[in-house]
């Protein structure tokens, strides 16, 4: 940056040398420019002289010829070109020099002739002066000689010299001055515009530039400004939408590892009852079975387990429409104190028969709008599941409350608490419990991942949390 201000010094600098060189220039041009004016004033008043004399020479017209020698600054000699008599001086020594024109002037440079006036630089022997002389003939009666010391000349070209020169002095270090105080006004901005893109060019958007001139730099400050900030906004964008595919790409491996995990599990569950029931018939029909108390054994486990087979094919139809975007919930006005009521009367018969410590807690008189079917489902899978996990204390609390503008539904159990890791990951099908809550060789179903979409559909919300001596699971739905 401090090359633009250099050259704008600098520029500035060679104008104004420029215009020195022009004063020294016209300084030796000058003289020769001013002794060619002189001589065409000169050559005007020899014109101006022959029309006096001319019309008719007496004593008028030396004060005439007077007046003019003081206005023009110069000698004036007029003599008889018979005689050679001097007819008019305008100079002291006049008619009584005793050196006549001839004798005390002497030519020392022709300088030109026209219009029958010879131009030439003539020395005064007598005083050793100089002079711009002009000489006009009349070839039969008189020649009048103008002349002007050179060091007229010479004192108004060198007074003049010094009059510049006196104040160009001065002038020129006000300029350089003003020059560099304008260099650095006209060059801070520049600089810090320059700073402000070398910050965006390393993606560090710090604070807008804060220049508010209203000209051409201020409008590319205010570029600057409004450019640092669309990069800034687009590079946020760029970052989220990374992010986002991020997540997304991780969100699809682990979908198809919970696919895969999910097909695995669906094969073990159905595998199982299959593999049972397949072996059972297999003695049963080969006769390996003899006495009716053993066959009667085996029936009744046959029918365990094509009744858990019927479970599981059951849960998976109901997730399969649950998950696909056509399932439409049948929605009405449901009072959630009896829906619940009727579902631990469904139960009943499971409480007693598992000594199962039961407290109730009823909310007010809740209507909301729901699908009475599922949220039922999704009440008793809540239930189903406290009642694989409860511990030896027997503890099943359930709640119904209204929370702000929610109606909030929880199932509590005594027993092992879930890792903080695992508690997401219990809404997926058939996870093992012994990873989440370590029963050995236990699994979770599908229940879970069936009140995950029922609650999705009613677009309320679900969770588990761990308490001190057990695990609540609850669900809210917005009144």
């Amino acid at each position: 940056m401090k090359s633009i201000k250099l050259k704008l010094f600098s520029g500035i600098v060679l104008i104004f040398s420029i215009f020195i060189l022009g004063i020294a220039t016209y300084g030796v041009t000058y003289k020769d420019f001013f002794q060619r004016e002189k001589l065409k004033e000169m050559n005007d008043v020899i014109e101006e002289i022959k029309n006096y004399i001319d019309k008719d020479y007496d004593n008028r017209v030396d004060g005439k010829l007077e007046g003019l020698s003081e206005k023009y600054s110069v000698q004036i000699d007029i003599k008889d070109v018979l005689t050679s008599e001097s007819i008019f001086s305008s100079h002291k020594m006049g008619k009584n020099n005793m050196m006549n024109g001839q004798q005390r002037f002497e030519v020392i440079e022709f300088i030109g002739e026209k219009e029958g006036i010879s131009e030439t630089i003539t020395l005064d022997r007598y005083t050793g002066v100089e002079f711009l002389t002009a000489v006009g003939k009349n070839v039969y009666t008189y020649e009048i000689s103008v002349k002007t010391p050179i060091t007229i000349i010479d004192d108004a070209v060198n007074k003049s010299m010094k009059l510049l020169f006196m104040i160009m002095i001065p002038v020129g270090f006000i300029a350089l001055f003003i020059t560099a105080l304008f260099s650095r006004q006209f060059t801070k901005p520049v600089i810090e515009i320059t700073k402000k893109t070398r910050k965006i060019e390393e993606l560090s958007f710090c604070k807008d530039l804060n220049i508010k001139s209203i000209d051409e730099i201020g409008t590319l400050a205010k570029s600057v400004n409004n450019l640092s900030h669309k990069i800034e906004e687009t590079l946020k964008n760029l970052k989220e939408k990374n992010l986002e595919l991020e997540t997304m790409m991780n969100n699809e491996k682990k979908n198809q590892l919970a696919r895969r995990e999910f097909v695995s599990s669906v094969s073990h569950e159905l595998k199982s009852p299959i593999t049972v029931i397949s072996g059972y018939i297999q003695a049963l029909q080969e006769g390996f079975i003899s006495s009716e108390e053993d066959r009667k054994y085996y029936l009744d486990v046959i029918g365990e387990e094509t009744e858990r087979l019927g479970i599981i094919v059951n849960d998976l139809l109901d997730l399969y429409k649950l998950e696909s975007n056509t399932f439409k919930l049948n929605k009405k006005e449901v009072n959630i104190n009896s829906l619940m009521k009727k579902t631990l009367e469904k139960n009943k018969f499971r409480f007693e028969e598992m000594n199962i410590n039961l407290n109730f807690t009823e909310g007010k008189n809740i209507t909301i709008i729901v699908d009475e079917v599922r949220l039922e489902q999704a009440v008793q899978n809540y239930i189903n599941n406290a009642l694989s996990h409860v511990d030896e204390n027997k503890i099943i609390d359930i709640n119904l409350k209204v929370i702000e503008d929610n109606v909030v539904i929880s199932v509590y159990n005594s027993g092992s608490n879930i890792e903080d890791d695992n508690l997401t990951r219990i809404w997926e099908g058939f996870i093992r419990v012994d990873k989440v809550r370590n029963y050995k060789e236990k699994r979770l179903g599908l229940g879970l991942a069936i009140v995950k979409q029922i609650v999705n559909l009613h677009e309320g919300t679900y969770g588990v949390k761990n308490r001190k001596y057990g695990v609540e699971f609850w669900i809210s739905l917005r009144l």
